[in-house]
């Protein structure tokens, strides 16, 4: 883990993990996904340069040289033996489940990531052990005792809705919207943008309005759908974040069809 006690060499990291993932990309686009200047990241690629990690292939692209991707391969080794060691660590307490089922104190159960929550069942061949009692749908405690299958990110799906200026609310599909939320039950609607959330109120669904996109982000990073419903003009931004994020989504038209 010494590559977290350096920022210089965190950043140094990330900058050459960008770079192999995305040869096509350049000074400015990273400085983006880190958030930092462009003069701080111009200031990394010189030292990267000088110690023969980087090389530049035309202005302002670069390239990992040999030297460079076996310095990412000793650290990232390095890092993953210690979140290895950390995460078995975390799973081998306690955690707290949502139980499917009445289950009692002692029984062997197995627990499981669904729609952004864990869910814990009676299970002779079980992943755990119930550390107490607990009635259907109630919160019980679970001992670790097996290995369990991470949470996959959830879906999002993106209802846009029109500006005020082109109808909003008043020419937004919302029959289409109420049989995307009934097909979804499971899912969570959050609405980006005031036209967005008449719409939903009009489908009769109260969304989560405040923090919104981080909800959104956050609700499919932990396994649960997401039901976007999004003021077009809010929507590029959205996007753009999902795809940083590495989550997917569909787009779906919400302004009603002329009939012709």
């Amino acid at each position: 883990m010494k590559i977290l006690l350096s920022r210089k060499d965190t950043v140094k990291l990330l900058i050459l993990s960008e770079l192999v993932k995305n040869p096509e990309c350049n000074q400015r686009d990273i400085a983006k996904k880190l958030k930092m200047t462009p003069q701080a990241i111009s200031e990394h690629f010189k030292e990267l340069i000088a110690e023969e990690l980087v090389k530049v292939i035309h202005k302002g692209f670069y390239e990992v040289t040999e030297k460079g991707k076996e310095w990412l391969n000793e650290n990232l080794f390095d890092l993953h033996l210690f979140t290895e060691d950390l995460l078995r660590k975390i799973y081998s307490s306690a955690i707290v489940a949502i139980s499917k089922g009445v289950i009692s104190q002692g029984d062997k159960v197995r627990y499981w990531f669904e729609d952004g929550f864990i869910f814990a069942k009676r299970d002779n061949k079980g992943n755990g052990e119930a550390l107490t009692s607990a009635s259907d749908e109630e919160d019980v405690l679970i001992k670790p005792t097996g290995m369990f299958d991470p949470p996959e990110k959830g879906n999002i799906i993106i209802f846009r809705v029109p500006v005020i200026e082109r109808g909003g609310s008043r020419n937004t599909d919302i029959e289409k919207l109420k049989k995307i939320i009934k097909e979804k039950r499971r899912h969570i609607v959050v609405a980006m943008g005031v036209e967005s959330l008449v719409s939903c109120r009009k489908a009769g669904v109260e969304p989560i309005f405040f923090g919104a996109k981080s909800v959104c982000v956050e609700a499919a990073h932990h396994g649960s759908g997401v039901i976007a419903v999004v003021t077009e003009t809010l929507s590029e931004d959205l996007m753009r974040t999902l795809v940083e994020e590495n989550l997917n989504f569909e787009v779906v038209e919400g302004m009603k069809q002329k009939d012709y």
